[in-house]
C-alpha cells in the first residue's frame, strides 16, 4: 500500500518532530502494510517556503533510517502545497515537489473559506494546460464543502481529484467533517485516501477507520482503486481514469 499524504519528515513542517517520530510512523505504516510514503510536507508561500534540496535531503537521510532499521518502507519527496496563483511556476522553478516527481500536484485550500475561491478553478485549469493533474487535500474539510457539496462536482468534471484523510470518518476533525466524507464515499466522490499524518495517531486508529470506509463504499472493485490502486498509479506516474460523481 501507499500513503499518499504524510507529513513523516522531520524539520520541515508541523508533522514529526524528531527523528522517533519519524523512526515509530515508519514501523506503524510498515506494519499496517505500507510500503511507500508520499512526504508531503506544506508548501507555503511566505510562511513555510521549503528548500527544495534540503528536503530531498532529509527524505534520503529518513530513508537510509528506515534501511539501517530493515523498515520495509520507501518515502518519495511531494508537498502538499498551500494554493497559491503561482503554483505551476513554483513547480517549474524546482520550489516544490508534484508528488513522487509524477504528474500529480497535492494542493491545499483555505480551511475556513465559506465559498470556493473563484480563480482556484483558473489556476487548476493552468496547471492541467501545463500537462499537470490537481488533488485536492482533504476536501471534506473545508468550510465551502459544508456549505455546498456539489462544488465537488464541478471540480471533479473539470480534471480534479480528490483525496480524503481516512481519520476524517472518526471524527478527528468533528462531526460535520466525518458527515461530508460519508457523503463524498456514497456519491462516489473520493479518488484517494491518506493518512495526512504528523505523528502515528492516525495510523493507530486506521483499521478501525478502513473498516468503516468500506463499508460506506461497499463495492469492492472502487474501494480497491482509491486505497490501492489509484496510489500506485500516481507512484508510477500513469493515468488515472475519473469516475464522476452520483448526484444523490
Amino acid at each position: 500500500m501507499i500513503d499518499i499524504h504524510c507529513h513523516i519528515v522531520l524539520y520541515t513542517d508541523d508533522g514529526a518532530r524528531d527523528t522517533e517520530t519519524s523512526l515509530n510512523m515508519g514501523i506503524k505504516a510498515s506494519e499496517l502494510g505500507y510500503k511507500s510514503i508520499l512526504a508531503t510536507s506544506h508548501y507555503i508561500v511566505h510562511d513555510n517556503e521549503l528548500v527544495n534540496e534540503e528536503f530531498v535531503k532529509n527524505i534520503e537521510k529518513l530513508n537510509e533510517l528506515y534501511q539501517m532499521e530493515n523498515i520495509d518502507i520507501r518515502v518519495y519527496p511531494a508537498n502538499e502545497i498551500f494554493f497559491t496563483n503561482d503554483i505551476l511556476e513554483l513547480i517549474q522553478d524546482k520550489k516544490v515537489c508534484t508528488l513522487a516527481n509524477s504528474r500529480y500536484v497535492l494542493v491545499e485550500l483555505p480551511l475556513f473559506n465559506k465559498i470556493i475561491p473563484m480563480n482556484v478553478f483558473d489556476e487548476f485549469n493552468r496547471l492541467q494546460d501545463a500537462g499537470y493533474i490537481p488533488i485536492l487535500a482533504h476536501p471534506e474539510r473545508y468550510d465551502f464543502v459544508s456549505e455546498d457539496i456539489n462544488t465537488l462536482v464541478s471540480l471533479i468534471e473539470s480534471g480534479v481529484l480528490l483525496q480524503s484523510n481516512i481519520a476524517s470518518i472518526s471524527g478527528k476533525y468533528g462531526k460535520q467533517v466525518k458527515k461530508n466524507l460519508k457523503i463524498m464515499l456514497k456519491r462516489n466522490m473520493v479518488h484517494f485516501l491518506g493518512s495526512d499524518s504528523h505523528t502515528t495517531s492516525v495510523y493507530e486508529i486506521y483499521e478501525k477507520c478502513i473498516k468503516k470506509i468500506k463499508k460506506i463504499v461497499k463495492d469492492d472493485e472502487l474501494f480497491e482503486k482509491i486505497l490501492i490502486e489509484n496510489p500506485q498509479h500516481v507512484i508510477n506516474d500513469e493515468k488515472i481514469d475519473i469516475w464522476y460523481p452520483k448526484y444523490k
